[in-house]
């Protein structure tokens, strides 16, 4: 049986209109971005001003630097992420597999008012746009006076002084530097000695006195519920919490100081050309400093000033740590296995 004119000419409209659809829905530039509230203050303090800076829509992809990196390589003549916002470690996975270019001062204006502290880690390929630093977070009821170094932390948990959340293999947002670097950092261990790695750490798990997390919200669970005491914490999540729902949670940095945790943007090579203005746009004061009062961490526009409890709460970046974010990229393959063969959570 044929087909109508009427139906043709159906069939025709609906196809135009999927076809309108698709362009309505394809954004003019695709970032990535973290979730929670992160997120939300990323939407609000650099995708929204974009739009309004530039006419341009913007796609904002939720998820983790490992996901991003695997559809970027996927298909890196046409990737589907025009700007990664990355982690340090998988930054440098980016740039070592060629799925990121260097970024092109003359169409970033505002990547000038970055100091190059924050851009020469990444080699021209990144800069970083904001960053907090682990210290030590902890329950004001049951820790009355916190340890004052990492070591002193340490050796609290193995004698049984409190209950240590310690972030678990799976986090890998926290565990390779704010724990295993930070380990090998304070005890004086090559960073290729896994031995004197693996020694701190059955220590602690022997003593009985710690309990493992691999989300980075279940260490507020663990300190509310009474299950631990303390550990290693992100100061931005630390305060927010403090703010929020968990007063008697409390904060500091050890005397060692602080291990920074940055984020990085990076252009995707033969992504949108948009990129370069969505860049600029974020690393913008008035957007910097929107971010930093709605998430509690410290930016890198050096315009930005920071006002109330933020001012005292941001780290002095002279005095917290920077891990050897490659090298332990590099042997986090040899860690992870060992710890599932010798601490197993």
């Amino acid at each position: 049986m044929g087909i109508s004119t009427s139906s043709l000419r159906l069939l025709g409209a609906g196809f135009a209109l999927w076809l309108g659809s698709g362009a309505a829905l394809a954004a003019d530039v695709t970032v990535t971005a973290f979730g929670g509230s992160w997120e939300q203050a990323f939407r609000r303090c650099y995708a929204e001003p974009h739009t309004a800076r530039t006419g341009q829509s913007v796609e904002v992809i939720i998820g983790g630097p490992p996901q991003w990196i695997s559809q970027i390589a996927a298909n890196p003549a046409k990737p589907p992420i025009d700007v990664l916002v990355n982690l340090m470690d998988t930054a440098n996975t980016a740039i070592r597999d060629g799925l990121v270019e260097p970024l092109d001062p003359a169409k970033i204006p505002n990547l000038a008012k970055v100091p190059d502290r924050f851009k020469e880690p990444l080699k021209g390929f990144g800069t970083v746009i904001n960053y907090g630093a682990a210290g030590l977070a902890y329950n004001s009821k049951t820790v009355s006076e916190p340890p004052k170094s990492w070591k002193d932390f340490f050796q609290g948990a193995i004698d049984g002084d409190y209950v240590a959340a310690l972030p678990g293999i799976n986090l890998s947002s926290t565990t390779p530097t704010a724990l295993l670097w930070n380990i090998v950092n304070l005890y004086g261990a090559n960073i290729d000695d896994a031995d004197a790695l693996f020694t701190e750490l059955k220590k602690l798990k022997d003593s009985g006195n710690v309990v493992f997390y691999n989300d980075i919200n279940q260490f507020l669970t663990l300190i509310q519920s009474g299950e631990a005491d303390i550990g290693p914490y992100w100061d931005g999540r630390a305060w927010l919490a403090h703010d929020g729902a968990i007063p008697d949670l409390q904060f500091a940095y050890p005397q060692e100081g602080g291990v920074i945790s940055p984020s990085v943007i990076q252009k995707v090579k033969n992504g949108s050309e948009n990129g370069w203005a969505f860049i600029d746009t974020l690393l913008a004061a008035e957007n910097q400093s929107c971010f930093a009062q709605a998430i509690g961490y410290a930016v890198v526009n050096q315009d930005v000033t920071y006002d109330g409890k933020l001012k005292e709460r941001v780290p002095d970046i002279d005095a917290i740590r920077w891990p050897d974010f490659a090298g332990v990229a590099e042997r986090m393959p040899q860690w992870i296995d060992r710890w599932n063969r010798e601490i197993g959570q």
